[in-house]
């Protein structure tokens, strides 16, 4: 069992932190934050006596899911593959933070950012929930960021560059994101989307809005649960395996 030195790991989450926050990087959370609130106006514009909390839910599931997808496939993907172009990733390496404290420094201040848009992103609608719904919402939307930021994590190994890592990811994300989104229309898709965790998130949501009594049942929570693990041990067997993990 490796040990986690809490300044190591303090030293790689500030570096992330300063990735996110950088202006290739921020525009896709604020992007996400912006479609949420466009889709509210066009639901009420072509609503006859305002918006609904049906349709508020339906532009907060769009939101999130652009968020989740976004932002943990694409923005974590790139800043991996832009440490690997600069050599960070391999300074790290060789300066004693094993492969835990950077999978852990790596992931926290993700997760915490796609939280705290998923959040920004329900406000904005204005969708009213309880404190169930909230957590039920919130415990979803973690679930969901960590094993996109798993995945992304694993996209961000093979790519050799932020070029490569846009043209990898894009079509990930495209079915994450659009599959949840359009299963209303097509059994096949509904049936494929109860099993991607974005569907999960996305059927969430929309419980909320509807304001049904079972938010989130246990198939969902398999689902998700079997992808976490799936995502994470794929990450770890890749990660030895390109020579990382050196301590």
């Amino acid at each position: 069992m490796k040990t986690i030195h809490m300044h190591k790991l303090s030293a790689v989450m500030e570096m992330k932190l300063k990735t996110i926050f950088s202006k290739n990087f921020i525009i896709m959370p604020l992007f996400s934050i912006g479609f949420t609130f466009i889709m509210k106006l066009v639901y009420g514009a072509v609503t006859e006596g305002g918006i609904n909390d049906v349709l508020c839910g339906l532009a907060l599931s769009y939101g999130a899911l652009m968020n989740i997808t976004g932002t943990g496939i694409y923005c974590v993907s790139a800043a991996l593959a832009e440490e690997k172009e600069k050599h960070t990733l391999r300074v790290l390496m060789t300066s004693s933070v094993n492969g835990l404290e950077f999978f852990l420094g790596s992931l926290i201040p993700f997760v915490g950012m796609m939280l705290a848009v998923n959040v920004v992103a329900a406000l904005v609608v204005g969708l009213s929930m309880t404190g169930v719904q909230w957590a039920a919402y919130l415990g979803v939307s973690l679930l969901a960021a960590v094993t996109c930021a798993v995945v992304g994590m694993i996209f961000g190994i093979f790519s050799k560059n932020q070029v490569t890592a846009s043209t990898v990811t894009t079509p990930a994300m495209l079915v994450l994101m659009m599959v949840p989104m359009f299963g209303n229309l097509n059994k096949t898709m509904e049936t494929i989307s109860g099993f991607l965790f974005t569907g999960v998130l996305q059927q969430t949501v929309v419980n909320i809005s509807q304001r049904k009594d079972q938010l989130v049942n246990g198939l969902s929570i398999a689902v998700i649960a079997v992808e976490i693990v799936a995502a994470v041990a794929c990450f770890l067997v890749i990660y030895r395996r390109n020579g990382y993990d050196s301590q």
